[in-house]
């Protein structure tokens, strides 16, 4: 039969530890998910709330420099005439 040397008892260390930290957060999410608790998304931060407001105004921004751009330009004004005096 084979004996355990240190190196086996390290590795067997090194596999579990990697399960732990792997495995670790994915129970904690179904736990979570099981017992009905919502999830922290990035989009709760009111900094994520800011900048969605800022993308909103340039795209605002953006829509009406390609409205003016793509109109056609006002009609030129004809000369005055002259009449003689």
């Amino acid at each position: 039969m084979h004996e355990f040397s240190p190196f086996d008892l390290g590795g067997l260390v090194a596999v579990c530890w990697v399960f732990v930290k792997v495995l670790g957060p994915v129970a904690v999410s179904v736990a979570k998910r099981i017992e009905g608790r919502p999830q922290q998304t990035a989009s709760d931060d009111p900094a994520v709330y800011q900048m969605q407001r800022d993308v909103e105004e340039l795209q605002e921004r953006v829509d009406f420099l390609e409205r003016t751009l793509a109109a056609p330009p006002p009609p030129r004004e004809l000369p005055q005439s002259r009449t003689p005096a």
